[in-house]
């Protein structure tokens, strides 16, 4: 098998960096680019079992020089973007998201970010994870992996089995594939980052490298090619990030490339042509560079965009032209000359060492940099008791403690408890005896106020439940999401509250969610059936409004920024909320409007005591600081709102 250079493998490599980087300035541009990760995964496994297989057969594969090429072709550039991001976040952001990029810088020396994402960022989409500049090494944790683990594997394979190469990693690639199905539905956040999971991805091109089949005609060859192309073009317009279970989607782009490398490897095709294009592959030759570059520049310019009142897409643009420069520069100046293995070749590899343990002691001081959001004690420590108060499964506390925007946030311990309380009830207390009275319905939200509407409920002598899940919308829409991997739990979910509304015949029911989460239509047309549904359930049925969100605490520790961004002469800056403040006013007209249809319903205005006079948002008073994040309240935020709670559980007329 030829292993010579292959111009339309560049372009391929031009299609997938080019989605990925598009999808990062812009997600609604091109909803599935981020699937340009898959399509590398399949060209990665290709590429190393044909190099590996080919010196094999020659008779001078050595696992040394395997590695040692390795080392020389991925680690030099690594090594300055990690160098670079830890520089930049320790200029231009807090001390505690400089902190954060030290930690990651330290996991993916060692080739293990997507250990460290799984662990500390949560789910490919969540916010924790936007604005991780390194989040994007997690691909090439799984890559490396990979080459650590394979090349031994295949040299096994070729003196054992060397006839039957192809079929046992089609084997394997089946049961990796399988496993991925599961993950997906019983832990999305795992199975989308970890190796076994992702594994079938690199040996359905590993398996084509070593599968040997007869020579196909030009037209099976072109159908093949096109229909790969158009199987790669249809995932990136059509699979978008809100699906976290990609599970058999993920065909989609994975097979499509295989029939690309099958259609191009003659470089004969129509399409070979097309991709041996000057600018795709120009484009392929730098792509690890741009990968490595251009996603950390992003959320730069994304970030110091919004400190300045500049639109984020102007800052995803600029962060993109950067790194694009600064991708072709790296690419030049550092890994082309350290990737030589020429005469000096020694004094390259010495170089790399270097240059590793000078990054791995940077990445250290950065992560034991004294970094307490709150140094001068401005404020009482925040808490947030909410996750004790989940119907269903939560993220793990230790993960939501580790991100640096709780990182001064007391979570309580957990206690041991079902993942599936909703099945029978929620989470009950009889404080009057007899069924509940009171109900807590929807989101973290909903979570957010339970331990409030729990204390109220506990002096009042009334039995109370709680059937909030995080993530988990109050509607009866079956939602998919992390905590209800599968259609059926999520229904399941929708019908069990259903049924405990029907039997107990509550009082009070409050419906507390993220409504900003709809677009204002969708909303109206998802609240009128729902209330429809509910209100013949209950004698009164509280509608919470969305607390205003702050502009900044999506990206960063809000105590700590504010302390950050103070003014000369001690004054803190202005917090405003984030451009879906209309939607959440408008949420609450379509509501107010529905109270003329349903009677028993009432809109409770918890956003008013968040607001000033000047339209800015409250965040604290005092030592008490009221917002945990940008849209949760800490519990002394959510006591703000005491007297509107205990009156809307008395006028309920509650007994």
């Amino acid at each position: 098998m030829s292993i010579s250079y292959s111009r339309p493998l560049d372009g391929i490599r031009a299609i997938a960096i080019l989605a990925v980087i598009l999808f990062h300035i812009s997600p609604a541009a091109l909803k599935g680019g981020f699937l340009g990760v898959d399509v590398f995964f399949v060209l990665s496994g290709f590429l190393i079992t044909s190099i590996v297989l080919h010196d094999i057969r020659e008779g001078r594969f050595s696992l040394r020089e395997f590695y040692l090429r390795r080392v020389q072709r991925l680690l030099p550039n690594v090594l300055l973007t990690v160098a670079a991001v830890i520089l930049l976040w320790t200029l231009f952001m807090p001390a505690s998201m400089a902190i954060q990029a030290g930690r990651h810088g330290l996991w993916t020396l060692f080739y293990l970010s997507n250990v460290f994402a799984w662990h500390n960022l949560g789910g490919y989409w969540g916010d924790a994870a936007e604005w991780a500049p390194l989040l994007h090494t997690w691909s090439l944790g799984v890559e490396e992996q990979f080459y650590l683990l394979f090349p031994a594997s295949i040299v096994w394979l070729a003196r054992r089995q060397g006839t039957r190469i192809g079929a046992w990693l089609a084997v394997v690639t089946c049961l990796s594939f399988g496993l991925w199905i599961y993950g997906s539905a019983t832990d999305p956040v795992a199975t989308f980052y970890l190796l076994p999971t992702r594994l079938w991805q690199l040996l359905l091109g590993a398996t084509l490298a070593a599968q040997r089949t007869r020579r196909l005609g030009p037209m099976a060859l072109e159908a093949i090619g096109w229909t790969g192309l158009g199987m790669i073009v249809t995932s990136f317009l059509f699979i978008h990030e809100a699906n976290e279970f990609l599970g058999m989607v993920t065909l989609l782009p994975t097979v499509g490339t295989a029939l690309l490398l099958v259609s191009v490897a003659d470089e004969q095709t129509t399409i070979a042509r097309l991709l041996s294009v000057p600018f795709l592959v120009k484009t392929g030759v730098l792509s690890y560079s741009l990968y490595l570059w251009h996603w950390p520049l992003i959320t730069l310019g994304k970030i110091q965009a919004d400190l300045y009142g500049v639109p984020q897409l102007a800052g995803a643009i600029a962060g993109a032209v950067a790194g694009i420069v600064l991708a072709w520069a790296a690419y030049a100046m550092v890994e082309q000359p350290l990737r030589q293995r020429g005469p000096g070749r020694s004094r390259r590899i010495a170089t790399i060492a270097a240059g590793y343990c000078t990054v791995a002691l940077v990445s250290l001081l950065a992560i034991f940099r004294d970094a307490v959001p709150d140094p001068t004690h401005r404020f009482d420590t925040p808490s947030f008791y909410g996750l004790l108060y989940s119907a269903g499964k939560t993220d793990d506390p230790r993960r939501v403690t580790k991100s640096s925007r709780y990182r001064d946030v007391y979570f309580p311990p957990q206690p041991p408890g079902s993942d599936d309380a909703w099945r029978s009830g929620g989470i009950i207390h009889l404080y009057g005896g007899g069924s509940p009275k009171v109900v807590v319905m929807g989101d973290s939200h909903a979570l957010m106020y339970s331990r409030l509407v729990d204390t109220i409920c506990k002096e009042m002598g009334l039995s109370v439940a709680f059937l909030g899940v995080d993530r988990t919308p109050v509607f009866f829409t079956a939602r998919v999401n992390p905590l209800f991997p599968s259609r059926r739990e999520a229904r399941e979910f929708d019908e069990a509250r259903m049924q405990w509304l029907k039997q107990w015949h509550p009082d009070a029911v409050f419906i507390i969610d993220s409504w900003d989460r709809e677009e204002p239509k969708l909303f109206a047309e998802k609240l009128q059936p729902f209330l429809r549904d509910v209100s013949p359930l209950a004698r009164r049925i509280i509608f919470v409004a969305q607390v205003p969100v702050a502009k900044w605490g999506e990206k960063f520790n809000l105590r700590e920024f504010m302390i950050w961004r103070m003014r000369p002469g001690h004054d803190f800056p202005r917090l405003d909320a984030d451009p879906k403040e209309p939607v959440r006013k408008q949420d609450v007209a379509e509501a107010e409007a529905l109270t003329a249809v349903f009677p028993n319903v009432r809109v409770l205005r918890a956003d008013l005591p968040f607001y000033r006079e000047d339209g800015s948002i409250r965040w604290a008073s005092g030592r008490s600081f009221f917002y945990a994040d940008d849209d949760h309240l800490t519990d002394v935020g959510a006591e703000q709102n005491r007297a509107l709670f205990t009156s809307a559980i008395i006028e309920a007329g509650t007994k």
